[in-house]
């Protein structure tokens, strides 16, 4: 499992296919920690299919709230979810405290 702190920066590269050739689409890859909540999202990227596998690069910031987090990819075609994907490797966010020492 990736793991990145709070309110970073990260790119994902996506192999995406879209047939035929020469469609407008578009691709958003977002966080969540229940499936429905979109708690980071990269916006809809836009690119243009074509009709072979190619590579998105995907800018996202990480969440704020610390937590395991499942990512998921929806490729569009005009308006359309034509395909999802739900990675396997969730995010992780972690956190952390430490106390006052106590000597002795």
């Amino acid at each position: 499992m990736p793991i990145f702190g709070p309110n970073i920066s990260k790119t994902a590269r996506v192999p995406i296919t879209v047939i035929p050739a020469g469609l407008n689409c578009s691709v958003e890859l977002w966080l969540t920690p229940n499936g429905t909540t979109k708690t980071s999202t990269s916006g809809k990227i836009n690119f243009v299919s074509t009709g072979a596998s190619q590579n998105v690069t995907i800018p996202i910031v990480t969440p704020t709230t610390p937590g395991q987090y499942d990512v998921y990819i929806d490729v569009y075609v005009d308006t359309y979810l034509i395909v999802g994907y739900i990675a396997t490797d969730d995010v992780i966010v972690p956190s952390g405290t430490v106390g006052p020492p106590v000597w002795s």
